[in-house]
C-alpha cells in the first residue's frame, strides 16, 4: 500500500494500522527487512537470505541476534540469534519496539499502549490516559504517549503522566507519530492530504517532554510561515536519532517520475536542515538510521508488476545511496 493510501485509511482509524513493511539495522552489518512475502536478513552488510515467509507489517532490533516481527495476522516473532523465528503468541500489535532483549513496549489495534518484561511473550496493559495512537519509551521508565494533539510523559513507568497539548483536536485530526531517543523527543502531527500534499507539523522536545518547540510544517496556519517543511508533498517516515539528531522523510506524490523523495537531516534539534532529493520514481516505504549519516532505506515501486523492493544504504546523512538488495518479499500487501 502506497504513503498516500496509507495516510487515507488512517484518517478514519482511532489507531494506526500495521505498517505494510519496514526495515530495522541495529547496526551496519546487521539488519532485517520484511513485507507481505516475509523477512530478509544480512548479517555482513552485503549478502540477504530469506529468515521466513510470514507476512511481517513492523520490526524492531536491540542487537545483531534479538528482533522482534509483527505478523499480518497479529503474530509476534521473535529471533534471538539472528537467523531464525519462532512466534510467540497473536497479541495483534500495530507497534512494537524493545528497549533491551527482554523489556519492550507496543500498541495493540485498539489502542490500548502495552509492555512485555518476558522478551515478548506477554502483553499486559499500560495504565494510560484513555486509548492512544502512538508511543514511544526511552528506557524502562520514561516514555511518551499521544493521541490527536496531545502527549503525555510518564517518568515513572506508566504510574503518573503529565499532559501537553501542542495542537489542537478538529475533526479526528491531527494524527500523531512518535520517536525518541534518550531524552530527545520528536511528535509528527498529521493534519489530513488535499491537492497533492499533506499538511504536518513537527515538535521537538530537548529535555524528555518538558517543553517542547516546532521545527517543521506544512500547510498549516500557526506555523508553516514560521518553520520550515520537509519538502513538497506528503511527509514519510522518520528516525529520532539523539541529541538533536534526525531524519525525516517528504514524498512529492505528482513530482518527477512520480514520485520524489527528499531527505531532511538536522544535527542541532531542527533549527538548521539539510537536504537531498535522492529517489526519483519510488516509494520510501521505511527508514532506519545508524547515526545522522549512516542509514537504511525500503523502497518501492507505484508501477510495474511484479512490484520488487529494494533495498539501499547511505553513508553520507541520505544525500547518495547504494542499492543492496532487491527482493519482491518485502513490498507491503
Amino acid at each position: 500500500m502506497s504513503l498516500l493510501a496509507l495516510v487515507h485509511v488512517a484518517a478514519a482509524l482511532v489507531t494506526p494500522l500495521l505498517p505494510g513493511n519496514a526495515i530495522t539495522f541495529p547496526d551496519a552489518q546487521h539488519g532485517w527487512a520484511a513485507g507481505s512475502g516475509g523477512i530478509v536478513a544480512t548479517r555482513d552488510g552485503v549478502t540477504w537470505s530469506v529468515q521466513s515467509h510470514t507476512p511481517v507489517g513492523a520490526l524492531a532490533a536491540v542487537d545483531a541476534t534479538h528482533a522482534w516481527a509483527l505478523g499480518g495476522e497479529g503474530f509476534v516473532l521473535r529471533t534471538t540469534n539472528g537467523r531464525t523465528w519462532q512466534i510467540l503468541g497473536a497479541p495483534h500489535l500495530v507497534r512494537v519496539q524493545f528497549v533491551d532483549r527482554v523489556h519492550g513496549f507496543g500498541l495493540y489495534r485498539d489502542g490500548v499502549v502495552v509492555r512485555s518484561a518476558d522478551a515478548g511473550r506477554s502483553w499486559p496493559q499500560v495504565r494510560t490516559p484513555g486509548t492512544m495512537q502512538t508511543e514511544c519509551f526511552a528506557g524502562l521508565h520514561t516514555g511518551w504517549v499521544a493521541r490527536g494533539g496531545s502527549v503525555w510523559t510518564t517518568r515513572d513507568g506508566g504510574t503518573t503522566w503529565a499532559r501537553r497539548r501542542l495542537l489542537k483536536d478538529r475533526q479526528g485530526y491531527p494524527l500523531p507519530d512518535l520517536g525518541c531517543r534518550g531524552g530527545d523527543v520528536w511528535v509528527l502531527f498529521h493534519g489530513g492530504v488535499a491537492a497533492g500534499s499533506e499538511g504536518y507539523v513537527v515538535f521537538r522536545s530537548h529535555d524528555a517532554g518538558r517543553t517542547w518547540r516546532a521545527v517543521l510544517a506544512n500547510l498549516d496556519p500557526n506555523f508553516a510561515t514560521r518553520v520550515p517543511r520537509i519538502g513538497p508533498g506528503y511527509s514519510g517516515p522518520f528516525s529520532a536519532l539523539g541529541d538533536g539528531r534526525a531524519i525525516f522523510v517528504g514524498i512529492c506524490g505528482p513530482c518527477g517520475r512520480q514520485p520524489t523523495d527528499t531527505f531532511a537531516r538536522t544535527v542541532d534539534g531542527g533549527r538548521m536542515w539539510t537536504r537531498a532529493t535522492p529517489f526519483n520514481g519510488v516509494w520510501v516505504d521505511a527508514i532506519s538510521f545508524i547515526d545522522s549519516r549512516v542509514g537504511f532505506a525500503l523502497t518501492t515501486s507505484p508501477r510495474g508488476r511484479p512490484r520488487t523492493g529494494l533495498i539501499w544504504e547511505t553513508r553520507d546523512g541520505g544525500r547518495r545511496w547504494r542499492r543492496l538488495h532487491a527482493s519482491r518479499l518485502v513490498v507491503s500487501g
